[in-house]
C-alpha cells in the first residue's frame, strides 16, 4: 500500500470513529494512542470496543457506522465538495496545534492549508462592538497583514467579521476557525463572506461535515483559534465574553494575550481593560504585537510581507477632489457639516456625492446623522 493509500484509509476511519455517538475526543484519543492508527481501531472495533468498556449504544453505533462501504463513501463525499482533511499523523500537521493541552486529531479545510503554519495572530472580540471598536480592529488588521501576519479569527459577528473582511480587502491572509461542520455557514447572514474565506484564504474545522452549531462547540473552537497564533488580540469584549474564552485558551497554552483598551464608559471595554490589569500587554499599535512575535517567526513574517498591500489599497486609486475630502476624516466620527467646513467652495458643491463614492471604494463608513469615520 502506498503512502497515498495508507493517508485515504486513515482519512476514511478517522471520518468513521469520529461520528460515532458518544465517542468523545479524548477517548477516541486514547485508542489512537493505544493502537496506533485509526484504521487499526475501526478495522477492529469491536474488540477495540469492548476492551475500552464502551456501553452497548456506543458500541453498536459503531458497528454501523465503520464499514468500509460506508467510509468509502465519506471520503467521496469530501472529494466532491472539495473538503481536505489533514490529521495529527501527517507531517504537515500545524506543529504549534500539537503543543496545545487538547489538540485537535484532525482538522477539516477548504482553501489554502499552508496557511496555518503562520506566523499568525488571532483577533477576537465583541458580537456588538461600537464604532471605535470597528475602526481600532480595521487599523489594525491593516497593518497586521502588510506586516505578512495571518488574522485568525472566528467568523462571527461583529469584530471577528471585520477583521476577515478588512484582511480580504487588503489582500492579506485569514484562517476562519468554524464551531460546527466545515459544511455548515453560520452564522448564515455570512455565507459570502465564507466563500470569500474560502476561496482566498481558509476554512476550518475539527467538527466533520454536517455537525451543526450548538452552544458548546465554541469554547473548544477557540483553543484553536488561538492554538494557531503567536497571540490573541482582544478588541472590545464584555465582561462576561466569549472573547475571553480565547484569552484564557491564549494563556493556557503560553500564548501572549493582546487587549486594544477602550473608554472606561463602555460596557465592551470591560473586558480589555480588565485583561491589561491582569498582565495582557496593551494594543496602541502594531509595534506592541510585533515586538512579542516568536524570534523564529520575523523573518517570515519579512518575506510575506511585500505580498500584501495593506493600508493602501483604494486610497491610491482615489482622485484629487476625493483625496482632499478623505484628508478630513479620521477613526473617529466627524460630522459632514464639519468637514465641508475644512473645504473650497467648489469641494462642498460635490461633497454628498464625494461621500457616497468614497463609501463605494469602502475606505470610509457612513454612521447615523451624517457622521462619517474611516475603514
Amino acid at each position: 500500500m502506498t503512502a497515498v493509500d495508507r493517508h485515504a484509509e486513515e482519512m476514511g476511519w478517522y471520518c468513521g470513529l469520529v461520528s460515532i455517538p458518544g465517542l468523545g475526543r479524548k477517548k477516541l484519543r486514547e485508542l489512537y494512542e493505544k493502537h496506533g492508527s485509526f484504521s487499526t481501531v475501526g478495522k477492529e472495533w469491536r474488540h477495540v470496543a469492548a476492551e475500552a468498556g464502551f456501553s452497548a449504544r456506543v458500541i453498536g453505533a459503531g458497528v454501523e457506522r465503520l464499514t468500509e462501504e460506508r467510509t468509502s463513501k465519506q471520503l467521496s463525499f469530501l472529494r466532491a465538495n472539495k473538503i481536505g482533511l489533514i490529521g495529527c499523523w501527517e507531517e504537515a500537521f500545524p506543529p504549534l496545534l500539537l503543543d496545545i493541552p487538547d489538540p485537535p486529531l484532525a482538522l477539516f479545510y477548504k482553501g489554502d492549508r499552508d496557511l496555518m503554519i503562520g506566523p499568525a495572530i488571532g483577533i477576537v472580540g465583541s458580537r456588538k462592538p461600537t464604532h471605535y471598536g470597528r475602526a481600532a480592529c480595521t487599523h489594525l488588521v491593516k497593518q497586521l497583514c502588510g506586516e505578512g501576519l495571518v488574522i485568525v479569527s472566528g467568523l462571527a459577528h461583529g469584530i471577528d467579521a471585520e477583521a476577515h473582511k478588512t484582511a480580504l480587502r487588503v489582500n492579506g491572509a485569514t484562517i476562519g476557525v468554524l464551531g460546527c461542520g466545515i459544511d455548515i455557514v453560520y452564522p448564515t447572514a455570512h455565507r459570502s463572506l465564507f466563500r470569500e474565506v474560502e476561496s482566498a484564504g481558509l476554512l476550518i474545522s475539527e467538527y466533520p461535515p454536517g455537525v451543526p452549531p450548538v452552544p458548546g462547540l465554541f469554547p473548544e473552537r477557540n483553543r484553536i483559534i488561538s492554538g494557531l497564533s503567536a497571540g490573541v488580540i482582544v478588541i472590545e469584549a464584555a465582561e462576561r465574553s466569549g472573547s475571553l474564552v480565547t484569552a484564557d485558551c491564549a494563556l493556557d497554552q503560553g500564548r501572549e494575550v493582546f487587549a486594544v483598551p477602550g473608554p472606561i464608559f463602555s460596557e465592551v471595554s470591560v473586558g480589555p481593560n480588565n485583561l491589561v490589569k491582569q498582565g495582557a500587554k496593551l494594543v496602541t499599535g502594531i509595534e506592541d504585537v510585533l515586538n512579542e512575535l516568536p524570534a523564529h517567526w520575523k523573518p517570515i513574517a519579512q518575506g510575506k510581507k511585500s505580498s500584501s498591500a495593506a493600508g493602501e489599497e483604494g486610497i491610491a486609486l482615489l482622485d484629487a477632489e476625493e483625496q482632499r475630502l478623505f484628508a478630513h476624516i479620521r477613526y473617529e466620527p466627524i460630522h459632514m457639516d464639519e468637514v465641508g467646513r475644512h473645504l473650497t467652495e467648489a469641494d462642498q458643491a460635490h461633497l454628498y456625492r464625494t461621500l457616497l463614492k468614497l463609501e463605494s471604494k469602502n475606505v470610509i463608513a457612513s454612521l447615523p446623522g451624517g457622521y462619517y469615520v474611516r475603514r
